[in-house]
């Protein structure tokens, strides 16, 4: 009575289970103790053969298509511990990545009797994180090399390092990179390469040029004018390699050679494996014209330095080679902080613009340290120092009260002084670091001490102050003060000095009376015509 019991639960609970998942697209099938297929919803599995669906096949042989079990069989350990398992499996029905989700099912004397084996297509879940783990991937290593490259790295070490990334990012055997020099590639850096092959044909002539060796003829995925290219791969063939990827490093005009990318794999290169070789290849174009323009830069003043106009010359590159490309990555980084929406790279952006900023300011100083170096003498006139310094004061009050600092000025009516307009630019500095390094809620007090036939003006600030050794050396030039005092380019306050001097007055900087802070001051003489 009791196996017939028995018998009649376990074919009443099959029959709950057939009708819980007839209609559910997934293969499902239910397996006894014997690894026997007791059921399933083989309907909606062409991959199975009709005879294998015939009475109770074994689950080994009809799911995994093998002769024996599996040697750590995951479907013993449910009937052993009652436990779900889940796992992934390449399914060898189709080719297709499965999930597998094997669960229990228990007799009232809580007793295994059946495992419940569920296989979900991921497929194409997985497809999409590979992608995106690949993206992810070059995304890094293009950063990685950007990185040394703007580090000033070895321009041989920075191609081996770029090679090497490529190939182990995009999982291909060959990657190198061919020098075009007098019409003759030659190869400067490669992986897999053991010898430095030559090609006899001329420089590509398009930025990305994909190909597939599959058959005798190239099968082009872009097109491109230069099928000639082409005619000696046979090289390529000897090696075993079915498909590559040729990138231009440089400008169409004057390449410096070609990046190229080679596997013996069967591989169609998507549209991001594209991008990311020509995101390497721009890195190092990059780099090349950074070599370049130092090269340059050493050689004009290899043949300049004892030349009275190398001061000229050096301006006009600071002020044009230079400030231009600045000025055109400012208008660029400011257009893409408008539009672009994602947080992080808002936050980069901006990184880059208050960097581009330092850049163009110190430029800006450079240029005008070098005029004022050539300057002997300059034309003074009559005029009343006041104004001038409201103006200064008043422009600098939207950034004061961003800090919520509180600039002070007591003053006179009138300081009638002998000066040039170029004495803004003291108050201008001095002013601007003072707000910079001035505490948030702090006070700027700015006055005017009457010296005889001086006036004498003070910027006072309660900042982390100037140690006694770095007030010394701070207005010299691309000197800077040690790590809490004022940092910069180290040009602001040789400006400061030099206009000072060339008004034959004196700047200096002391200890804030209050205890905490300094004060900058400057003289200038009072006009002739002054009682």
């Amino acid at each position: 009575m009791c196996e017939e019991k028995n018998d009649e639960q376990m074919n009443h609970q099959l029959n709950l289970l057939k009708k819980t998942f007839s209609s559910i697209q997934d293969l499902i099938v239910v397996i006894d103790r014997d690894m026997r297929i007791v059921t399933s919803n083989w309907k909606n599995c062409d991959s199975i053969p009709a005879n294998e669906k015939k009475s109770n096949p074994l689950c080994y042989s009809c799911l995994m298509q093998r002769s024996e079990p599996c040697g750590s069989c995951k479907l013993l350990e449910v009937f052993a511990t009652g436990a779900c398992r889940k796992f992934e499996i390449e399914d060898p029905l189709d080719n297709r990545t499965k999930l597998i989700e094997l669960s229990p099912v228990f007799d009232d004397d809580d007793n295994v009797i059946f495992v419940v084996r569920h296989a979900k297509d991921i497929s194409e879940r997985k497809s999409v994180e590979n992608i995106l783990q690949m993206r992810e991937k070059q995304q890094a290593a293009v950063a990685k090399l950007g990185q040394e490259g703007l580090a000033g790295a070895d321009l041989d070490e920075l191609m081996q390092e770029s090679v090497k990334l490529v190939a182990a990012t995009l999982n291909i055997e060959y990657c190198r990179i061919m020098k075009n020099e007098d019409g003759k590639p030659s190869m400067v850096a490669g992986v897999g390469w053991e010898e430095k092959y030559e090609r006899e044909t001329e420089a590509e002539k398009n930025d990305i040029v994909c190909y597939t060796l599959y058959s005798c003829e190239a099968d082009m995925i872009q097109d491109n004018d230069s099928q000639e290219r082409f005619d000696n791969l046979s090289m390529l063939k000897g090696k075993g390699i079915l498909s590559g990827m040729d990138v231009l490093i440089g400008s169409k005009e004057k390449p410096f050679g070609t990046m190229n990318v080679h596997t013996t794999q069967k591989r169609v290169f998507t549209k991001d494996d594209m991008n990311f070789v020509q995101s390497v290849a721009n890195v190092l174009a990059e780099a090349l014209s950074r070599k370049q323009t130092e090269e340059n830069l050493k050689k004009y003043t290899r043949e300049l330095e004892d030349a009275n106009y190398l001061k000229v010359l050096f301006t006009d590159i600071l002020t044009h080679d230079l400030l231009n490309p600045a000025n055109i990555i400012r208008g660029f980084t400011e257009q893409l902080i408008i539009i672009e929406d994602e947080s992080s790279k808002k936050n980069l952006l901006d990184k880059i613009h208050k960097n581009n900023e330092k850049l163009i300011y110190m430029i800006e100083s450079a240029s005008k340290f070098i005029k004022l170096e050539s300057i002997d003498d300059i034309r003074f006139e009559e005029q009343d120092l006041l104004p001038l310094m409201k103006k200064v004061i008043r422009n600098f009050e939207p950034e004061a009260d961003k800090k919520d600092i509180e600039l002070s000025f007591v003053h006179a009516l009138e300081y009638p002084s002998l000066i040039n307009p170029l004495i803004e630019e003291v108050v201008l500095n001095l002013l601007s670091n003072a707000v910079k390094y001035s505490p948030p809620g702090g006070k700027i007090s700015i006055n005017v001490s009457d010296m005889a036939d001086k006036w004498k003006i003070h910027v006072a600030d309660i900042g982390p102050g100037i140690t006694d050794d770095d007030k010394t050396m701070i207005f010299e030039r691309f000197r800077q003060a040690d790590k809490g005092s004022v940092k910069g380019s180290g040009l602001g306050l040789a400006i400061v000095k030099r206009i000072v001097e060339l008004h034959g007055g004196e700047v200096g900087v002391d200890d804030n009376p209050i205890g905490r802070g300094s004060v900058f001051w400057f003289t200038v003489k009072k006009s002739l015509c002054n009682p």
